[in-house]
């Protein structure tokens, strides 16, 4: 039963055994990333059981939660790693942390597309992502489905999907890899250029009217202990 609401409270009761320590060393800073790492690691191991291994990587979003894949997966043994994104500063972030290639999603004629991926996450939240993920993907591939999509029903190329025989699976927040995460966290994996800007909690109105302009930032920080 995951919850809904927001943590922006003076005082928020959790259970006791969601409650972790930091790892030794590990900055504040970088461990506010636990979260969405959790998820991407989630979803790369939810890539994993259906897929058996790595080939050709397709991420679909560079966000956040697409940067921290990529992160994830270079990690778990991707050699080769392609992204998509219709602006050029999160595909730069996604270079930053491990894509092996990047590509403008709004540019379907670039031959730095990847035809016939073995595996393709959905991290844009968008019906375009989906499809293609599923045009991308060989005979016998998988699609993980990471972002949330738009309220609604959202059109899907069904018959590709049963005539090439592509696994689809869905990714929601995390299971058990939050502890992961802080280890991972904690040993140095680069993720830090996912964080593009922090400002003071005064500030707290401009820092997500910033957080809105994907050509402006990516993951953007309150630092409550700030002026």
């Amino acid at each position: 039963m995951p919850h809904v609401q927001g943590g922006f409270a003076e005082r928020l009761v959790v259970p006791a055994d969601q409650v972790r320590a930091l790892p030794a060393g590990l900055d504040p800073g970088r461990a506010v990333l636990a979260e969405p790492l959790s998820v991407a690691l989630h979803a790369v191991r939810r890539a994993r059981e259906a897929a058996g291994g790595w080939g050709r990587v397709l991420v679909t979003g560079a966000g956040p939660i697409g940067a921290l894949v990529v992160a994830a997966l270079r990690h778990a043994g991707a050699a080769e790693v392609t992204v998509s994104d219709l602006l050029d500063a999160p595909l730069d972030i996604a270079r930053r942390v491990g894509a092996t290639a990047t590509v403008r999603a709004d540019h379907p004629d670039d031959p730095a597309w990847p035809d016939d991926v073995d595996v393709a996450i959905e991290a844009s939240g968008s019906a375009e992502g989906l499809d293609t993920c599923v045009r991308r993907v060989r005979r016998g591939g998988t699609v993980v489905l990471l972002g949330l999509l738009p309220p609604g029903k959202t059109g899907l190329l069904g018959n590709v999907v049963v005539t090439r025989e592509i696994t689809m699976r869905g990714a929601f927040r995390f299971d058990h890899e939050f502890d992961d995460a802080l280890s991972l966290l904690a040993s140095g994996l680069e993720v830090d250029p996912v964080i593009s800007h922090t400002l003071p909690l005064a500030r707290a109105v401009e820092a997500f009217d910033l957080a809105g302009d994907r050509s402006m930032a990516s993951k953007v920080l309150l630092d409550l202990g700030g002026e």
